[in-house]
């Protein structure tokens, strides 16, 4: 058994989980501040509706 290829082989799959894990959180991360970004552009607009219908 060659045991620095095995340790190698390891080392470079747990950095490899380590960035797919990274790159899945950074997704989350991106998705769930565009729905709120989304949220609150939608929040804006009903909110200037009412101001304009108070001062009508």
């Amino acid at each position: 058994m060659n045991y620095y290829n095995k340790i190698k082989t390891e080392l470079i799959n747990n950095e490899t989980y380590k960035i797919i894990k990274d790159y899945s959180k950074n997704r989350n991360d991106l998705k769930t501040y565009y729905s709120v970004g989304k949220l609150l552009s939608e929040a804006g607009k009903h909110y200037g509706e009412s101001i304009i219908k108070k001062y009508n």
